[in-house]
């Protein structure tokens, strides 16, 4: 069982980090040369909406195997700092998709959510690299 929340722990993260990086360094690039402004919104928004149905599941994946990897097995990390930096890290991680998510894409400022998406990718970053010292 431990292998299984494992794998759905590491492939969701991957998703969800993947997806940032992909649209960053990838995407928006490429979109910055669109001319045509309504063609630009209209592609980042179908791009956004489908990315963040993923990130949506990945809030409620991670959230999920994380509690109970750490309640199951590896209670020892109740007592580490890195631990609850990355717990900390991760609800900012969050929270800041929920202003990109509510706010920005609701009120289609679209030229606003790559400074958003890159403070996150950021965060990830910092939270794969803590973990990877914690394991």
């Amino acid at each position: 069982m431990y292998k299984s929340m494992l794998f759905l722990h590491i492939f969701f993260a991957m998703l969800w980090i993947g997806g940032m990086v992909f649209s960053l360094l990838f995407l928006h690039p490429v979109l910055r040369r669109v001319e045509n402004k309504d063609l630009k919104e209209h592609i980042s928004e179908g791009v956004l909406r489908r990315f963040f149905l993923g990130v949506w599941l990945s809030i409620a994946v991670l959230f999920l195997t994380g509690m109970w990897m750490w309640h199951s097995v590896r209670l020892d990390f109740s007592a580490n700092f890195l631990f609850h930096m990355k717990l900390f890290l991760f609800g900012v991680m969050v929270l800041n998709f929920f202003y990109i998510y509510f706010f920005l894409l609701r009120k289609r400022l679209f030229s606003h959510i790559p400074n958003f998406v890159g403070i996150n990718l950021v965060l990830g970053i910092l939270v794969t690299l803590i973990i990877t010292y914690i394991r």
